[in-house]
């Protein structure tokens, strides 16, 4: 009786922290949205919007100076990454946070059944929890090969939960597919949205020549009338 009050106790203890965050996950992640969505009225001025009003000011007052044309060629402008690639970065990373928490949640279960299973559950949300804190690391958009584990690495995580839900797994580790459950279903799609953000980054955002990194409020390209 008190070994199963015991395993109760734990089960319930886990399933607190794993819907602890999950909704913390989608907590945050509203609110990332929402200041990005938000109209310019409603959220804090940005540096492009300091740079129209000091333009507007000095228009209305007449200290409008335009600068002299440049004798040399002036250098292309870059391309700049619009307001849905800025809302890549934070999504990807508050998914990433999300699966590690179901994966932590879901260990000792899985370490119950066996060993080799809670090991992996443990590795993969320290991978998931780190792939995070490196994309942390940067002001701006992580580096290309940052970008490349993130996609690689959920990518084969939903490999492998497909596989063991379809045939199982070789070398007597399963038998038989495992059913579906709806925690599962939580870190698919979660781990789908890190994979789709990391492989849009690569696509549609590449770093700007020189290193300099396209940040999620990405400078704009000052004009001739704004000196």
């Amino acid at each position: 009786m008190t070994a199963w009050v015991g395993a109760t106790s734990a089960s319930a203890a886990a399933h607190t922290v794993h819907y602890a965050l999950v909704v913390g996950g989608l907590v945050a992640l509203a609110g990332l949205l929402g200041a990005r969505l938000l109209p310019a009225a409603h959220r804090a001025p940005d540096a492009h919007d300091l740079r129209v009003a000091a333009l507007r000011h000095a228009a209305a007052t007449g200290t409008l100076q335009l600068r002299p044309l440049a004798t040399t060629p002036a250098p292309v402008a870059q391309p700049r990454a619009g307001t849905a690639v800025t809302l890549l970065l934070p999504l990807a990373l508050v998914s990433s946070a999300a699966a590690a928490g179901v994966h932590a949640a879901m260990g000792p279960a899985h370490l119950r059944e066996q060993t080799l299973f809670g090991l992996f559950f443990a590795a993969a949300a320290l991978a998931q929890l780190a792939w995070t804190a490196a994309a942390l690391q940067r002001p701006g958009r992580p580096s290309r090969r940052l970008l490349l584990l993130g996609a690689a690495g959920n990518a084969a995580c939903l490999g492998l939960w497909a596989l063991t839900r379809t045939v199982g797994l070789p070398l007597d580790l399963m038998g038989t597919p495992e059913a579906v459950g709806a925690w599962d279903l939580a870190a698919v799609a979660w781990q789908l949205v890190v994979v789709g953000a990391c492989v849009a980054l690569l696509r549609g955002a590449p770093p700007a020549p020189g290193g300099a990194p396209a940040g999620w409020h990405p400078p704009r390209r000052r004009t001739s009338a704004s000196r």
